[in-house]
């Protein structure tokens, strides 16, 4: 059997996660359904879903975006699957993101709360455009591609 590239395996598993979402017919004013609905996924899946969205919005808007088109409820996901990558340095600016996002420190269903719906200040958006410029500076030196990809072929076989 032939050997699927990362990007075709990515791809496969990113297509199957949003379209088991459609399904699921996700109501956008509560984040539980949409949490709920990725935890029935599989490793891969989830994998794939989280870190796919995350570069997406931040490559578009930033971590602006990333927490206010509320992707950022995942944050702890994303950092245990980029540690499990080994993308360690993209791992850290997002933890060092939640600092800014969430400096009480919520937990769990609280954190989500808080994020799922969060209007983010002026100072917030400053603070977060630094991170925006350090994930743009591993272009090139953490590439997700290869390392979800490396993962996911050792995981599947």
């Amino acid at each position: 059997m032939e050997k699927l590239s990362n990007r075709a395996i990515i791809s496969r598993l990113y297509t199957s996660a949003e379209h088991q979402l459609e399904e699921a017919n996700i109501e956008l004013d509560s984040w539980s359904h949409w949490y709920n609905t990725l935890q029935a996924f599989t490793i891969p899946e989830k994998m794939v879903y989280v870190l796919v969205k995350m570069n997406q919005t931040v490559t578009n808007g930033g971590f602006v975006e990333f927490y206010e088109s509320s992707i950022g409820i995942f944050a702890p996901e994303i950092i245990h699957a980029l540690n499990q990558i080994n993308a360690g340095a993209t791992a850290e600016i997002i933890s060092n993101s939640l600092s800014i996002v969430n400096p009480n420190g919520f937990l769990d269903e609280s954190y989500k709360d808080h994020v799922f719906n969060i209007q983010l200040s002026e100072q917030q958006r400053a603070q977060l455009y630094t991170f925006d410029i350090r994930y743009d500076q591993l272009h090139g030196l953490e590439n997700l591609e290869d390392l979800l990809g490396g993962f996911l072929q050792d995981y599947l076989n």
